[in-house]
């Protein structure tokens, strides 16, 4: 017999997990007394939405990522959070507090209730694979051990909910028979077979990866799948990194029309496109300008197996893989094909204004090995996808999704997740007012990120995503970002130059004790050249669905 909340932590830990992030709060104080005992560490964050971002940018990097909340007010806070864990596959496990069992019983109304005591719970199945409240000692075991197995399989987050008569109560340790995912391999053999024969005869094979390999943890896989072939790795948006950027045989991002001109007409002539954990939506596809449909693809998914018209609930992505990787009767293919690009923008002098262009340049001959870029959404993600990232899955961001806020808490959760690679956040000014409080969390536990603030005072992606006639300026409030850095416990840098920039990248680089911010004032009018495309495409799209143009 053991403890709950004994049983429940040393299950995260064999599971992977080191750290579980969370805010204080009468249901859940309890929790803290045991991780206390327990070989995880707590970290404790300044809001819920940002200890979401941080577990979810731990579990993109470990495979599984935890969070801690009270009841209700905390739960809900962090609805948006897990609700982009769930967009983007980052498998998440939501513990939460709540009235005991006995209380409920006893009283009608009771602080932070809703409608019923089940409401939170109803809420969080919409978002998560799996969301259970744990009120049987009996099953108690059982019920927690098919969550963390639905996290792991179906790479999704889950919900548990303990009231507080629950976490002490003795419960059984029953090994627990894990249900899992049905595999057809005759079925298999049989897709293999057909898809073997299509690669073999194809003349310009291209393999389009996406986020759900690194999920699964399947990059190694594919670098070997495409060395073995001999076929070109472009990456989505979302899953930028997933392939080495260095390798040659990378393309870099396919963005639709979006991307890089060469990249995009290849992939679009392909008459063998492999999509490997590709999610299907309109960023992914560079807002529908793709020239293909995903019907004339091979798209292996966590979820299954599209080829054609047929569907393959039984043929998950690792099985596939694993197939893939054993039938030896695959031929190497020699085909020319545009290899990556990234653009050498000129900087200018250094007494030059500092813009986006120069900003990107620098930064990219910056980056090396030793770090990973957090990207936030706006024009620092838009900027983001051309730099060239060194090794496998080092750029994240919720280019899905695409919630704000996520990068500076989600820096918190990388570096923890893994201290050897120092994150180099790209922020937006609207981005970091939502979240940008947790830099108070970096210099509480000595974490040393550097953060690139893209200071142009507007919503810039809001403003040039907006059909020309109706277009806003979307001005917010602005402050002095590098004094308040230096107030939360960091360091600051005002950066107006190209000489600037290049001299507070240096600083930074020396700047190891804690986190260092470079305050990058641009001007509103000076964008990516990849927003500014994606603005006018996005654009035209909304007018068009505005009046009825878009044909179903």
């Amino acid at each position: 017999m053991t403890k709950l909340l004994d049983f429940l932590y040393n299950r995260l830990k064999s599971y992977g997990v080191d750290h579980v992030f969370g805010i204080a709060g009468e249901s859940v104080h309890v929790h803290f007394h045991y991780l206390e005992k327990s070989p995880l560490k707590s970290v404790l964050m300044t809001h819920e939405p940002c200890v979401g971002y941080a577990a979810d940018a731990y579990s993109r990097i470990r495979g599984l990522g935890a969070a801690l909340v009270s009841y209700g007010v905390g739960s809900l806070n962090l609805v948006n959070a897990v609700g982009q864990a769930y967009a983007e596959c980052s498998p998440l496990v939501v513990i939460s507090g709540g009235p005991g069992v006995a209380e409920r019983r006893k009283y009608s109304h009771l602080h932070h209730k809703i409608r019923t005591y089940e409401t939170h719970q109803r809420v969080m199945s919409e978002i998560t694979a799996l969301s259970i409240i744990i009120d049987n000692p009996i099953t108690a075991g059982k019920e927690i051990e098919r969550a963390l197995q639905m996290a792991m399989t179906f790479k999704r987050p889950v919900y548990i909910e303990i009231p507080r008569d629950m976490g002490e109560v003795e419960i059984q340790e029953e090994p627990f028979q894990p249900t899992n995912k049905p595999e057809d391999h005759a079925a298999l053999e049989e897709a293999l077979d057909e898809i073997v024969k299509m690669l073999n005869n194809a003349k310009n094979p291209v393999i389009i990866a996406d986020a759900e390999l690194a999920r699964i943890g399947l990059q190694k896989e594919l670098i070997t799948f495409a060395e073995r072939v001999n076929i070109p790795v472009a990456s989505t948006l979302l899953g930028k990194s997933i392939f080495p950027e260095e390798h040659p045989l990378a393309m870099g991002v396919y963005f639709g029309q979006l991307s890089n001109s060469k990249v995009a007409e290849f992939i679009h002539n392909s008459d063998f496109r492999l999509m490997l954990g590709v999610i299907l939506s309109d960023i992914n596809l560079g807002m529908f300008t793709a020239k293909f449909s995903p019907d004339d693809a091979i798209c292996a998914n966590i979820d299954g197996l599209k080829m054609k018209n047929h569907f393959y609930p039984q043929i998950g992505l690792d099985l596939f893989m694993k197939g893939l990787l054993a039938r030896k009767d695959i031929k190497s293919h020699n085909t020319p094909f545009p290899r990556i690009q990234i653009p050498n923008y000129p900087t200018g002098e250094d007494k030059d204004k500092i813009t986006v262009k120069a900003l990107l340049s620098i930064t990219n001959d910056f980056i090396d090995k030793g770090y990973r870029v957090i990207c936030d959404v706006g024009d620092c993600l838009f900027g983001g996808q051309e730099l060239q990232m060194r090794g496998a899955s080092t750029f994240l961001s919720p280019a899905y999704y695409l919630s704000m806020g996520f990068a500076i808490p989600g820096a918190v959760g990388a570096q923890i997740a893994d201290p050897a690679r120092r994150p180099i956040v790209m922020v937006g000014d609207g981005a970091f007012q939502m979240t940008g409080l947790e830099l108070i969390t970096m210099a509480k536990y000595k974490l040393n990120p550097i953060i690139i603030l893209f200071d142009n005072k507007i919503y810039a992606t809001l403003k040039y995503c907006e059909p020309p006639k109706t277009m806003q300026p979307h001005n917010i409030p602005t402050m002095d970002y590098a004094k308040m850095a230096e107030i939360m416990g960091g360091r600051g840098v005002t950066v107006n130059t190209v000489g600037d920039f290049r001299k507070a990248l240096q600083t930074a680089k020396n700047t190891e004790d804690t986190f260092i911010l470079l305050d990058v004032k641009l001007d509103e009018k000076d964008i990516s050249p990849a927003l500014r495309t994606f603005g006018e495409s996005f654009g035209n799209f909304v007018e068009a669905s505005a009046v009825g143009k878009i044909k179903v």
